[in-house]
């Protein structure tokens, strides 16, 4: 008996070495496996962020370019500076009250911040003479310049005329193109007729 038990021993000894070194390279071979998972995993996450980054930036390309070419954002600047500076002694307290079709409630505040005036007694006129327009779209806002000439009148009297210089903005708000930016960058008048 006791070679019978010292056999199975061996025998048992001998499938616990093989045993033990099969497992060994099994758990060998999945460690590179789930390394080589790992990897791939990383460089997907790498390829996906980078086409992400270029959906967007194509994105923000396409949404500039409908910007660029928005007839009602061009229309809303085009009909409020109409709106604004061109007047006469009966529209223009009207006017007032007419640009808030334009703009937000921020721009709006900013012309309205020395109140309402009153219309001087005087018979006066201003007339937009040449309108330009330079719009373009960057980062999904339309922004551009707009050059304004303008003659003001004075019971019958012109002005010499003046040209005036505008940045504005244009976003969408409550479904409408509005100006949500307005800065003057200057006024300009002739010192002298040659």
């Amino acid at each position: 008996m006791n070679t019978k038990v010292l056999v199975t021993m061996a025998i048992m000894l001998v499938v616990s070495i093989f045993t033990n070194i099969a497992l060994g390279f099994n758990v060998s071979s999945e460690n590179k496996e789930n390394e080589q998972v790992v990897n791939q995993n990383k460089d997907l996450k790498t390829q996906v962020k980078e086409l992400e980054k270029g959906l967007d930036k194509v994105e923000g390309a396409i949404t500039d370019e409908q910007l660029a070419g928005n007839k009602e954002a061009k229309k809303t600047v085009e009909d409020f500076f109409d709106t604004h500076f061109n007047y006469n002694t009966n529209s223009y307290k009207d006017k007032f009250e007419k640009i808030k079709n334009y703009v937000n409630e921020d721009v709006y505040d900013q012309l309205m911040s020395a109140g309402m005036p009153d219309t001087p007694t005087i018979k006066f006129e201003n007339n937009i003479t040449k309108m330009k327009l330079y719009m373009t779209a960057q980062n999904k806002e339309l922004t551009g310049l707009v050059v304004l000439d303008t003659i003001y009148t004075i019971d019958g009297v012109d002005s010499p005329e003046t040209t005036q210089i505008y940045e504005v903005t244009v976003a969408e708000e409550d479904g409408k193109q509005k100006i949500v930016s307005l800065e003057v960058l200057g006024t300009f008048a002739s010192m002298s007729e040659s």
